[in-house]
């Protein structure tokens, strides 16, 4: 059985501001601005590396957590040992928390575990604003041609989208929601930018978790990784989207006894549409069609 780190000290929190959606780029960069006070121990800036910080996601869908090796990739350079570099780094971070009233900021617990690791996890508070941002950030997608054109896999990517049109839709019937357009332009939000999302009405089940879950995985991929295998990403987005509305009820008792909670599970239903829609014509000129 693999040893657990232990537990050596937590701060809460740490507050970072929000500048695009990918979380672990807005780690690594917050991190890489922080390095020069690490001087004090006699040991150059990490920027002076050619690899970047290493920082990757823990797989769990109960929390969204970040584990840090920025201070094993400075001890290799130094005789400082990696918990030390550690400690220096935690100091460092937790002497930085200041609040920025005039700035969208996201809220994490700093954790320091032996023999050396940074855990960075968000607050559910910062997940719903994070959801909340989608309307205000974009990001470009790489172009890359499909080599492989498996009908089976490329059905269940045009279902999965189709089915998001449809629910979201049915949502502007029901008067839950309001659509742009019910065309689904490429590359656009489909939502109205007017009407806000009430996300903290979400109950955070393991099916809307595991959902959240991807979609923040596929935006880490698509921002932080230099060659993106599209369609994977789309497959796997899907899947979980599937099996989110298998078990999440939008309409019907739900809508009328929690409009809000239908509400907020279909402003999911509206990032998974952008992003299939996004990662489907990055590999495929042909556009997908919103109805079955």
């Amino acid at each position: 059985m693999t040893r657990q780190p232990r537990l050596i000290r937590s701060f809460y929190p740490l507050i970072i501001k929000l500048s695009n959606l990918s979380l672990q780029q807005q780690l690594q960069q917050f991190l890489l601005t922080q390095l020069a006070d690490l001087d004090r121990l006699k040991f150059p800036p990490v920027t002076s590396r050619e690899k970047p910080i290493s920082l990757f996601r823990l797989p769990t869908i109960n929390s969204i957590t970040y584990r840090c090796a920025i201070a094993f990739q400075l001890s290799r350079h130094s005789s400082i040992s990696p918990i030390t570099l550690a400690q220096g780094l935690f100091n460092t971070l937790q002497s930085q928390a200041t609040y920025h009233p005039d700035h969208l900021s996201l809220h994490f617990t700093l954790k320091l575990l032996d023999p050396g690791w940074l855990e960075f996890t968000l607050c559910d508070r910062s997940l719903y604003l994070w959801l909340q941002s989608w309307p205000t950030f974009s990001y470009s997608y790489q172009k890359s041609p499909l080599t492989s054109r498996n009908h089976d896999n490329l059905w269940i990517l045009q279902y999965t989208y189709a089915r998001c049109c449809t629910l979201l839709r049915l949502g502007e019937q029901e008067g839950l929601i309001q659509l742009k357009n019910q065309q689904f332009k490429p590359y656009s939000w489909s939502l109205s930018t007017s009407q806000l999302i009430p996300w903290s009405n979400l109950v955070l089940n393991q099916f809307e978790r595991s959902l959240i879950a991807q979609l923040i995985i596929t935006v880490d991929r698509l921002v932080n990784e230099l060659k993106v295998k599209g369609i994977k990403l789309a497959l796997a987005l899907s899947e979980s989207f599937l099996n989110f509305e298998c078990h999440c009820r939008i309409f019907g008792e739900t809508s009328r006894h929690n409009p809000q909670l239908s509400q907020a599970r279909l402003g999911l239903v509206a990032i998974t549409q952008f992003l299939v829609q996004g990662l489907w014509l990055s590999n495929i000129e042909q556009p997908l069609r919103n109805r079955l």
